[in-house]
């Protein structure tokens, strides 16, 4: 048995354990109105100190770019900002990252800036990408209650690892329970076609995964948010995750992307300089059906919103924290998604 089949056989009894915890421990009180759910990949978003057990000597006072202290607790201010923003009246329920670099980071990010007033909750772990860039989750714990987490391993063709998936287990209230999925998929490095075979090994991860959660209920309210590196029409979500694109026909047991609407519109989250200059849509949220159509717990408007205010854009693209060696003290590379749940009585 696959090192993989062994850790999917663990999941799936955490998902039981799960349903069984969350019946016998209290919960927190019924809720109505929106929680707002965020994704940001904030770009590289390091330390000034060198770890050598990862490449992030390019993150560094010494390095090219001369990333001091002062210019990392800028970008930290930076992104609490942007999170701060999306939120609209209240700050998200809960905010999903990628491309953070350890856990001190969100520790400062949560506690040294603005974010401290809404005492975020942190779940994270480093993975074994080469340069230290990690997944993480941010929830309020005023809202939300963690059951369970797990990070699940993702294998590249050449048996390599890359980033995990987080997978959290969280109750918004006494009906509901959430599956969270944050992703950051192998890049597009050598070419699209090229580094293909990766971000499917990511999505057959996932799919399997997930399959272990509908066995157990096909009704389970399953959101998976992340930056795949693909858009919603290539082979790995369409194809392997089976993420369904049309809104039209909806059922519990499947997956729903949100973001197609906004990709066959032309919008984007990223400018890709070396393809056209064109925008990406590589950031994106997915759901289960049971997440469109259920009762309680709902998706609002069943959309993904791409927040884009202008202070987040420069010459037409995001308003990113370097132009090659140049700071240029901007925020990220990517622009954030987020979407509503909205809770009826």
């Amino acid at each position: 048995m696959t090192g993989f089949m062994v850790h999917l056989q663990g999941i799936i009894i955490i998902c039981l354990c799960a349903i069984l915890k969350s019946q016998a421990i209290a919960q927190p009180e019924s809720l109505s109105g929106s929680l707002r759910i965020m994704f940001y990949n904030v770009e590289n978003l390091f330390d000034t100190f060198d770890d050598p057990a990862v490449q992030d000597d390019e993150f560094s006072p010494d390095s090219e770019k001369r990333w001091t202290y002062f210019r990392y607790r800028e970008k930290l201010n930076n992104i609490a900002k942007v999170i701060i923003a999306a939120g609209g009246w209240s700050p998200p329920g809960i905010i999903g990252l990628c491309e953070v670099e350890n856990y001190q980071i969100l520790i400062d990010l949560t506690a040294k800036t603005p974010l401290k007033a809404f005492n975020y909750r942190i779940i994270h772990e480093n993975s074994p990408d080469p340069r230290g860039i990690d997944v993480a989750l941010l929830y309020n714990p005023e809202k939300l209650m963690e059951i369970s987490h797990d990070f699940i391993p993702v294998f590249r063709t050449d048996s390599s690892r890359t980033r995990d998936i987080l997978y959290t287990v969280l109750h918004y209230s006494k009906e509901d329970t959430l599956h969270v999925f944050v992703n950051h998929w192998p890049s597009r490095v050598g070419g699209k076609e090229f580094s293909e075979a990766d971000r499917i090994n990511a999505a057959e991860t996932l799919k399997s995964v997930i399959d272990s959660i509908f066995i157990i209920n096909k009704n389970s309210k399953i959101l998976i948010m992340g930056d795949f590196n693909d858009e919603p029409i290539d082979t790995s979500l369409k194809k392997h995750l089976m993420a369904v694109n049309d809104l039209e026909d909806i059922s519990p047991g499947k997956i729903y992307n949100l973001s197609y609407s906004d990709f066959k519109a032309g919008k984007g989250t990223l400018v890709h300089k070396t393809i056209d200059n064109r925008w990406f849509l590589f950031d994106q949220f997915l759901v289960s059906g049971s997440l469109l159509i259920g009762s309680c717990l709902k998706v609002e408007g069943s959309k993904c919103n791409i927040f884009s205010p202008s202070w987040l854009l420069k010459d037409e693209r995001p308003f990113r924290t370097y132009r090659g060696p140049i700071y240029i003290a901007g925020f990220s590379d990517h622009l954030p998604i987020f979407l509503d749940l909205h809770k009826e009585k």
